[in-house]
C-alpha cells in the first residue's frame, strides 16, 4: 500500500512511539523550568523574628554589690539625735561605756556597733508607739571611740584619737615625742586580731633612718604602743 503522506509522515510515525516511551521515564520536573529560588535574605521563615546577633547574656549586666563603709558608732562618741517637728526629743547624747544612749520615752537604746542610719531606723521604729510617722536623723558630732594608747618613753603617755589615719611616728609626735631616753630599744606594738593579741616589734632607729619605712605602721583602734 502506497504511503499517502510521504516520507515525513513515516518519520513521525517512528518517532512518536519512542517519545511516548521516554515520556514515562523523564521526571515532570525536567520538563518545566525550575521555580525561581528566593533571595538569600528571604530564606528565613516569616515567623522567625530572632535578631541577626544574639543579645549578651544577662550575667554581663550583673552589678557588684556595694561594700558597707559607713562609720560605726563607738563608746564615748557624741551623737546628735534629731526628731522632725519634735524639739523635746531632739538632743545631743553621749554613748555610755555600756554602748547605750538614753532618750525620753524610749529609755536605753543600744548604739555602739551600729551605723548612724541603723540607729536612726531603730529609734524611728520604737517611736511609732508614741508618735505618728516620726522622722529621725542621727549625726555623729564627735568621734571619741577610735583610740590608740602610747606608753613608755614618751612625754605624754596615754590615749590618742585616731580621727584620721595616723602612722606610728605621727602617734609618737601626738604623745609629745620621745623622752631623752626613748628610741634606744625596740618599739613593741600590741594589736588585737580575730585570733587573739598580736605582738609586733619595731625599731625606731630603723624607721627614722629610712632603712625600714614599711615599719611605720598605721595605728588601728585599740592598739597599745610601748616605746623603749
Amino acid at each position: 500500500m502506497t504511503n499517502q503522506f510521504g516520507p515525513t509522515a513515516a518519520v513521525l510515525v517512528r518517532i512518536l512511539p519512542i517519545a511516548a516511551a521516554l515520556g514515562g521515564l523523564v521526571p515532570p520536573t525536567l520538563a518545566a523550568d525550575p521555580p525561581a529560588q528566593p533571595p538569600a535574605s528571604e530564606t528565613r521563615p516569616a515567623t522567625d523574628t530572632r535578631p541577626a546577633t544574639d543579645p549578651k547574656p544577662a550575667a554581663d549586666a550583673k552589678t557588684t554589690p556595694v561594700e558597707d563603709t559607713e562609720y560605726r558608732i563607738g563608746i564615748e562618741d557624741i551623737l546628735a539625735i534629731s526628731v522632725w517637728r519634735d524639739p523635746d526629743l531632739t538632743r545631743e547624747v553621749p554613748v555610755r561605756p555600756d554602748g547605750r544612749i538614753s532618750l525620753p520615752l524610749l529609755q536605753d537604746i543600744d548604739a555602739a556597733g551600729k551605723t548612724p542610719r541603723e540607729l536612726a531606723q531603730d529609734i524611728q521604729r520604737r517611736l511609732k508607739e508614741f508618735l505618728s510617722n516620726p522622722s529621725v536623723t542621727v549625726i555623729v558630732r564627735e568621734v571619741n571611740s577610735l583610740k590608740a594608747y602610747l606608753l613608755g618613753e614618751v612625754l605624754k603617755p596615754g590615749p590618742i584619737l585616731l580621727r584620721s589615719p595616723v602612722r606610728l611616728l605621727q602617734g609618737i609626735a601626738l604623745a609629745g615625742g620621745l623622752t631623752p631616753y626613748g628610741g634606744r630599744g625596740n618599739i613593741v606594738l600590741y594589736r588585737k586580731t580575730g585570733t587573739g593579741e598580736k605582738v609586733i616589734e619595731l625599731s625606731y632607729r630603723e624607721i627614722v633612718g629610712g632603712r625600714k619605712p614599711e615599719d611605720n605602721l598605721i595605728l588601728e583602734p585599740g592598739d597599745t604602743v610601748v616605746v623603749r
